[in-house]
């Protein structure tokens, strides 16, 4: 095609056609810079079809950790309640003046101690997204700004389990060491199954807790303890409703087309 041009051009100069060669020329360009906008454009499509398959790996990966975080969290919320409800029943006893029944006493002290679930969250995926700049690549604007809030909502969401766990296990177990019998517990049952435990007998003292857990200083205790859960608790409808509505956002982009 170039031998072609550069032959038409040489014969118009041999006839000394300049006004026709002029405007040849200029189409000539004009063909040139069409075809440069053309390839520019062909490039231009390419790179964003390759953006929006990114985008769309990205996306499915977020709505595989985002659905499973929604689970853990929904199961911890729920062991957290049952160790909730276990300590606000504690708080009732206390003011009670009923004859306390040390088995039933027990019960719920264990599940204070024993019940609640350690929340997992999946990182990866939106660590990898934002540690890379991959967020630039999502277009939805709405669910850019909601994926940038997920520091926040996590790191919010832990320290209000560090809060619990630091009280519950530097404060609250040791105070009952003189008030029950923790012997009398269930053994947790978190354990890898294939390690075989001694069985623990149940204990052989007596206690009166009539006497050990009807007093001002443990019902602060249990109520301040009562109380870290119900901000655990209310922390992990937050980061779930961030969650959900994220999850959301995030499956009304994919476009299992584009994959």
């Amino acid at each position: 095609m170039i031998k072609l041009f550069r032959k038409i051009r040489q014969k118009m100069l041999t006839e000394n056609n300049f006004s026709k060669y002029l405007i040849y020329a200029i189409g000539e360009i004009i063909l040139v810079v069409i075809g440069i906008l053309i390839a520019l454009q062909i490039n231009n499509w390419n790179e964003y079809r390759k953006d929006r398959i990114r985008e769309q790996a990205i996306l499915k990966n977020l709505q595989i950790d985002f659905q499973t975080n929604i689970k853990n969290v929904n199961d911890a919320s729920s062991n957290f309640m049952v160790a909730y409800e276990a300590s606000a029943n504690l708080l009732e006893i206390i003011m009670a003046d009923d004859i306390i029944n040390g088995s039933e006493i027990e019960q719920l002290i264990d599940n204070i101690i024993n019940k609640t679930k350690s929340l997992d969250i999946i990182t990866g995926s939106i660590d990898e997204m934002l540690n890379t700049g991959s967020i630039n690549l999502i277009k939805d604007d709405n669910l850019r700004k909601q994926l940038l809030n997920w520091s926040y909502y996590q790191s919010d969401t832990e320290d209000d389990i560090v809060i619990y766990r630091d009280y519950l296990f530097d404060f609250f177990v040791p105070s009952l060491t003189n008030k029950a019998l923790l012997r009398n517990m269930e053994v947790p049952d978190f354990f890898e199954k294939d390690i075989y435990f001694k069985n623990i007998a149940k204990s052989n003292f007596t206690i009166d807790y009539n006497k050990t857990i009807r007093t001002v200083e443990f019902e602060n205790e249990v109520y301040n303890n009562t109380l870290n859960y119900m901000y655990a608790i209310d922390s992990y409808k937050v980061f779930n409703d961030y969650l959900s509505e994220t999850l959301k956002l995030i499956e009304s982009n994919i476009d299992d087309k584009i994959l």
